[in-house]
């Protein structure tokens, strides 16, 4: 064997050393996934007998869900005082769209391990009820509304510029026109799916510490981007 064959071979080894090191290392990163909600020992941690945390939460999922149902129901609390807010205020359709917006983000930012529960990844082997859906709704509601009103007001858009709608896209806009978001155009539904992930997106973005890199201001940033969407969705200047 040659010497540069030794050398090689030592390389190589020293590259499957690091390969099986890191593989090791990202299995133990998804063990950041698990969520510890053992029942002895959250009644211990917070001074309570543990038959009587029973009553209120025979499982730890019945705790997991209880927890999940306060983060959706804080964060539509929020977004519907920015509206109602912004109603009192006087402010138009976009503004008001705007405020709804900002306070998801001003929760999310108050409330960040809320936050990434309900928006972070999902919690192994949890299956969320149903009421859990209905309170994450409230949110998407609240800028419906806005929605509804530029349309009494025959002031929403409806963007023809945009890409025709697949068979795949249509599927889905005719499930929601057929409930949350009845009434409606299809375009304006489609849209309105984009600016979902994209708001939750921006405040995630914000959440997790990655906007510092970004925007010199984030709170300015993230208004001028709820503006953009408001206006991306059909509502007016």
């Amino acid at each position: 064997m040659t010497q540069r064959n030794v050398r090689a071979d030592g390389a190589g080894g020293q590259d499957a050393l690091v390969r099986r090191a890191k593989e090791e290392a990202v299995l133990r990163l998804a063990g950041r996934r698990n969520v510890d909600l053992d029942l002895g020992a959250v009644a211990d941690a917070s001074g309570t007998e543990i038959t009587r945390l029973r009553e209120h939460f025979p499982d730890e999922e019945a705790l997991l869900t209880a927890l999940i149902l306060d983060a959706y129901n804080a964060m539509s609390d929020s977004a519907e005082a920015g509206a109602a807010r912004a109603g009192a205020a006087g402010a138009g359709l976009l503004e008001r769209w705007v405020a709804v917006c900002a306070g998801v983000r001003g929760w999310a930012l108050a409330h960040p391990d809320e936050y990434a529960l309900i928006w972070g990844q999902p919690v192994p082997g949890y299956s969320a009820p149903p009421e859990t859906m209905a309170a994450g709704a409230r949110t998407v509601l609240a800028l419906v509304a806005v929605l509804r009103d530029a349309q009494k007001e025959d002031r929403l858009v409806e963007h023809a510029d945009g890409p025709p709608l697949s068979e795949g896209m249509l599927r889905t806009t005719e499930s929601l026109a057929a409930g949350l978001l009845e009434g409606l155009p299809h375009s304006t539904i489609a849209r309105m799916l984009v600016i979902w992930t994209q708001l939750h997106g921006m405040v995630g973005f914000e959440v997790y510490g990655h906007i510092a890199g970004v925007a010199a201001d984030p709170a300015a940033f993230f208004e001028h981007a709820a503006a953009s969407m408001g206006e991306f969705v059909g509502l007016p200047r």
